[in-house]
């Protein structure tokens, strides 16, 4: 299990390991770019937004990497650090931009990202 995605939408993480993260219910009318951020607990952007093109598709995939999530640490003592992120889908054709509720449909709700400490560092 490198990366796993609970009913609301938390991720939870190995420090280091890579997986996918699968976006879906888009309209396949419109051609949307779809970004993904993660920002620390001081809401600082970490590492540089993923973004994927739809093209009029419903569902698209983001790969996070392992050098990406080795951004996520966590502090000598904690047993995990938690971070969030947001999903945006940006309408190519037009201005507009729809932010994506991953859990509840609720405004201010965080989706959470809980990143364990690495295990082991491997090849």
């Amino acid at each position: 299990m490198a990366l796993s995605i609970d009913e609301k939408g938390t991720i939870t993480l190995y420090q280091g390991d890579s997986g996918e993260i699968a976006v879906t219910g888009l309209d396949n009318s419109k051609n949307y770019m779809v970004y993904f951020a993660i920002q620390d607990k001081k809401r600082n952007l970490i590492g540089d937004e993923l973004q994927v093109a739809a093209n009029k598709t419903s569902s698209i995939v983001f790969f996070l990497t392992s050098d990406y999530t080795d951004l996520l640490t966590v502090p000598q003592g904690k047993q995990y650090e938690i971070y969030t992120y947001g999903i945006k889908a940006c309408e190519t054709e037009s201005s507009t931009e729809d932010t994506l509720f991953v859990s509840d449909g609720n405004y201010g709700t965080q989706n959470m990202i809980i990143v364990y400490p690495r295990k082991v560092i491997g090849g």
